[in-house]
């Protein structure tokens, strides 16, 4: 088993390095599906997605934003592009005005469960490619077959 760390041979940052070269060639190769595909951005789809999974299909724009791990002002770019698409839905919390919530529509949701098989479709592929790349094969096949960590 390889193993990685000081004295090991392997270096940290190497495997950082690896591995974010990895995420901006799986990003890019589905993010431009995705766009092609339903006119939707990988983190529009993500937001999507998040409404999606919840019972009512809405969250409040400040959880969206640390959900999503975007700050304020790009959160509430892509809802109004959203919105304006029909795919979701904006209004003042009920129970503090201050606050916005946001509502998946129904086309919202159903574009999310098409364009989720879109994804899972491009990301197996772009992760089949880095997995005969000799510079990535090695970090693909750990992540496929590591066991999935909780990220809470």
């Amino acid at each position: 088993m390889e193993t990685w760390g000081p004295g090991s041979g392997r270096d940290e940052i190497a495997l950082w390095r690896q591995l974010t070269r990895l995420m901006e060639q799986v990003n890019a190769t589905a993010g431009r599906r995705l766009t092609r595909s339903h006119g939707v951005s990988m983190n529009e789809l993500l937001l999507l997605l998040s409404l999606a999974e919840q019972r009512d299909g809405t969250l409040r724009m400040s959880d969206l934003v640390k959900g999503l791990g975007a700050n304020q002002p790009a959160v509430s770019r892509m809802v109004a592009r959203l919105e304006d698409a029909d795919w979701v839905v904006r209004r003042s919390a009920l129970d503090d005005k201050r606050g916005v919530d946001v509502q998946v529509t129904s086309t919202g949701r159903q574009l999310a469960e098409v364009a989720q098989l879109t994804l899972r479709k491009a990301l197996a592929e772009a992760l089949d490619a880095a997995a005969l790349n000799d510079s990535t094969a090695s970090l693909v096949a750990r992540l496929r077959y590591a066991p999935a960590v909780p990220m809470d």
